[in-house]
C-alpha cells in the first residue's frame, strides 16, 4: 500500500500549494493554543465540581472515551489492512479525548454547556497523562521521548487551560471580554487549516480517492466516527439527561492533543500518521455537524437555526 503522504504532498505540487501547506501548519499551533485557552476561559470552578460529584456520569464518560473508542480503533486496525502509520494515527486519535468542539455542539443542540466544558477539561487531563505512556506502542518511527512529549502536552494544552481557568475565576470581567475574541481566533485558525490543507486535498482528490491508502483512510474515518458516536449514544443511555453530550463527545476527538504529540514525536511532520488524524477530523466534523443540525432543527425548528447562524456571524454569540 502506497504512502498517503506520497499521494497528497510529494511530487508535482506547485510552490503555491507547498506554501499553503506551511501556512496550515503554523495555524495548527495557533488553533491548539487558542482552543485550549478558550476552554479554560469557559470554566468556572463551581462548574468543574458538578461532574466530579456525579460518579455515574464520570464513569460512563471515561469508559466510553478511554475503553470503548480505543477498542473500536483497535478492531478497525485489525480487520482493515492499512500501513503502520495510518494505524498509528487512528490509534492516537482514539485515545485523544476531550475535544473543545464538544462545548459548541452542546450549545448548538441545547445541551448543558457548563457540564460539557467540565467534562472536556477532565477528559483532556486524563489524555495528557495517557498519551506519553501509550505513545511507544502506538506510533511507529516516532521519537519515543516520553518526557519531551509530556512537556509539549503540558506547555501547549495544560498551561493554556489553567491560565484560562485562573482568569475566569480571578478576573471574570476580563474573561468575559477575552472569551469571544479567543474563540473567534480559534475558529479562524480552523478555517485556515481546512482551507490550506483542503486545497491540497482537492488538488490531489483524484489521486487520493483512487489510491488504496486514500480509500482506506476515508473508509476507516467514517466507520470510526460512526462507531464512536454509536457507542457513546448506547452507553450514554445509562445517564439519559447527558446521552447526547456523551455521544458527541465520543465522536469528537481531541485533535489538539493528537497534533501536539505528532509534532513532538516526528522530526518530519509530513507523515501518514498526521494525515490520518486530519482525515478523521474532517469526517468527524462533517458527520457531527450534520447530526447536530438535524437535532437542532428537530428541537428548535429551521427558523431558529437561521437566527443562530445569523447571530454567530454577526457578533460571535448565540441566543440558542
Amino acid at each position: 500500500m502506497e504512502s498517503l503522504e506520497s499521494v497528497l504532498i510529494t511530487g508535482t505540487l506547485p510552490p503555491a500549494a507547498q506554501a499553503l501547506y506551511g501556512i496550515g501548519f503554523i495555524f495548527i499551533f495557533i488553533f491548539v493554543l487558542s482552543s485550549m485557552f478558550a476552554t479554560g476561559l469557559s470554566a468556572a470552578l463551581e462548574d468543574l465540581i458538578g461532574p466530579i460529584r456525579d460518579r455515574r456520569l464520570l464513569g460512563i464518560t471515561f469508559f466510553v472515551n478511554f475503553i470503548l473508542v480505543p477498542l473500536l480503533a483497535l478492531a478497525l486496525v485489525t480487520l482493515i489492512p492499512m500501513s503502520r502509520q495510518l494505524a498509528g494515527g487512528l490509534l492516537l486519535v482514539s485515545i485523544a479525548a476531550g475535544a473543545p468542539s464538544s462545548m459548541k455542539v452542546a450549545e448548538f443542540t441545547g445541551g448543558n454547556v457548563h457540564r460539557a466544558v467540565s467534562l472536556t477539561i477532565l477528559l483532556t487531563l486524563v489524555t495528557i497523562i495517557l498519551m506519553p505512556l501509550l505513545l511507544p506502542s502506538i506510533l511507529p518511527g516516532a521519537q519515543t521521548d516520553q518526557g519531551e512529549v509530556t512537556v509539549n502536552l503540558v506547555v501547549l494544552i495544560l498551561i493554556p487551560i489553567l491560565l484560562g481557568i485562573l482568569l475566569r475565576n480571578r478576573f471574570g470581567g476580563l474573561a468575559d471580554r477575552l472569551t469571544p475574541v479567543v474563540i473567534r481566533i480559534s475558529d479562524i485558525a480552523v478555517l485556515v487549516i481546512f482551507l490550506t490543507l483542503g486545497i491540497i486535498l482537492l488538488f490531489r482528490m483524484g489521486d487520493f480517492a483512487t489510491s488504496s491508502s486514500g480509500t482506506v483512510a476515508i473508509l476507516v474515518a467514517i466507520l470510526f466516527t460512526l462507531g464512536a458516536l454509536g457507542a457513546g449514544y448506547l452507553f450514554g443511555s445509562l445517564s439519559e439527561d447527558s446521552r447526547e453530550e456523551i455521544a458527541f463527545g465520543a465522536g469528537s476527538r481531541n485533535i489538539t492533543a493528537a497534533l501536539v504529540v505528532i509534532f513532538a514525536s516526528y522530526a518530519n511532520a509530513r507523515n501518514d500518521a498526521l494525515l490520518m488524524v486530519i482525515v478523521v477530523t474532517f469526517f468527524s466534523v462533517l458527520l457531527i455537524s450534520i447530526l447536530a443540525a438535524i437535532l437542532y432543527r428537530k428541537r428548535f425548528g429551521s427558523w431558529r437555526a437561521a437566527r443562530w447562524y445569523r447571530a454567530l456571524f454577526e457578533d460571535g454569540t448565540s441566543d440558542a
